[in-house]
């Protein structure tokens, strides 16, 4: 037979610890039998190991192919664990049989496995059990012993405190090694992603340092076409281009030698911002027409040198979108509320796949246009202002895409 849980995993370790107390079980029955006490029943006794046995076996083969059970499955495999305990130490003496403690094991192990509510649900069924132990079956048997009568219920007072005290303890600690799981798990997911952008920027950094010296040749050529050829349609129409690269290989270098110098915090207004953003995209998509609307009073907000490149990259995947639907129209509405500046950009597009939205600026996410690169890079320059970027679908098609700036300061 084929399992594809682990010993490591919650449910193999459970089936595990089952099997080893259903094997303990046999054999201190065995010696209690030959060596202690012979007047123990043994029909009954062997009758719920046996049938305790065939629930092992039954749950193996019911979860061999599940490398984890749910919270409820696992809370009524221990429940069914305090019920065969509870059975058989119902014909061992009761709450008088020095293994009834083995009830605060259900609980231990429902504290680190499964949610507070499940817990309380295992706990109380170990305290139902304990008190069916002490008054339906132990009592009967001691009631003209009063010191021995004084004792048990000493033990099942002490047990109701170690129940609330272990189980608090341990479902405490369990929570708190869980948050600092998470905290690790999200550190290290933000460590790769750091990473990931440095690679990213080492490798833009050395293709722009290896395109700087073609660019000035090609102007230096088109100077030169400019000079014998003025009247020639194409030699026109080259200087666009050619300017448009010159223009963008400076801009890259200023926000480098910005970066080297450590200021990457500036604050910037809101209208400068929109006004960038509106010469920019007439020059690289002037086909396309964008509509601005700032609703209120122009602000100063947190930025750094790749604030408004990073607020672009939104800008022309929405140009890129509409071209691809064949529209031309991007709105881009900016409000202040609450401290914070909000920038919205919608498209006309045909929207985003849903299973990629969620992904979209934190990972690498492959299409048929590309790896979603632009908006991880946005995304990082937003966290790094502590900002925010939020993506979502429109009903009647397109992308809005919402940028959210802490508010520093007013115009």
């Amino acid at each position: 037979m084929v399992l594809a849980f682990s010993p490591q995993s919650a449910l193999g370790q459970l089936l595990l610890l089952r099997s080893i107390a259903i094997v303990l079980q046999l054999i201190l029955v065995l010696i209690s039998i030959v060596l202690l006490d012979k007047n123990i029943p043994h029909q009954p006794v062997f009758t719920i190991i046996a049938l305790e046995s065939l629930f092992q076996l039954f749950s193996i083969i019911m979860y061999r192919r599940n490398r984890e059970i749910s919270e409820r499955a696992m809370t009524l495999q221990l429940v069914a664990d305090i019920v065969f305990l509870s059975l058989l130490l119902s014909f061992l003496g009761g709450a008088s049989n020095a293994f009834v403690s083995l009830l605060l094991l259900p609980c231990i192990i429902a504290a680190v496995t499964v949610s507070i509510g499940y817990v309380l649900f295992v706990s109380s069924s170990a305290l139902l059990a304990y008190g069916y132990l002490y008054v339906a079956v132990t009592m009967p048997m001691h009631h003209h012993g009063m010191h021995m009568g004084e004792h048990l219920l000493g033990m099942f007072v002490n047990f109701v405190f170690m129940v609330v005290v272990t189980v608090g303890v341990v479902a405490i600690l369990v929570k708190r090694i869980r948050e600092r799981e998470a905290l690790l798990a999200k550190t290290r997911e933000k460590q790769l992603q750091q990473e990931q952008l440095l690679a990213l920027g080492s490798a833009a950094a050395q293709v722009t340092h290896q395109l700087a010296t073609p660019i000035a040749h090609l102007n230096l050529l088109l100077e030169e076409l400019q000079e014998d050829f003025p009247e020639h349609p194409a030699v026109a129409e080259m200087n666009s281009p050619i300017s448009q690269c010159r223009v963008q290989l400076e801009g890259f270098r200023a926000q480098t030698e910005l970066l080297k110098l450590k200021r990457q915090e500036q604050s910037q207004s809101s209208s400068y911002v929109l006004e960038q953003l509106e010469e920019l995209m007439t020059l690289q998509y002037p086909e396309q027409s964008l509509t601005i609307s700032e609703q209120t009073s122009p602000v100063v907000v947190n930025g750094d040198p790749m604030l408004v490149p990073a607020l672009l990259n939104l800008i022309v995947n929405a140009a890129k979108a509409n071209e691809r639907a064949g529209k031309c129209k991007i709105e881009l509405t900016a409000y202040a509320q609450r401290g914070n500046w909000h920038l919205m950009i919608k498209d006309q597009g045909k929207g985003i796949a849903q299973q990629k939205l969620e992904n979209l600026g934190k990972f690498v996410v492959e299409s048929d246009t590309g790896f979603g690169m632009a908006l991880l890079l946005t995304n990082a320059t937003l966290e790094r202002v502590d900002g925010e970027l939020q993506l979502e679908n429109l009903d009647e098609g397109g992308v809005l895409s919402t940028v959210v700036l802490p508010i520093i300061g007013e115009l």
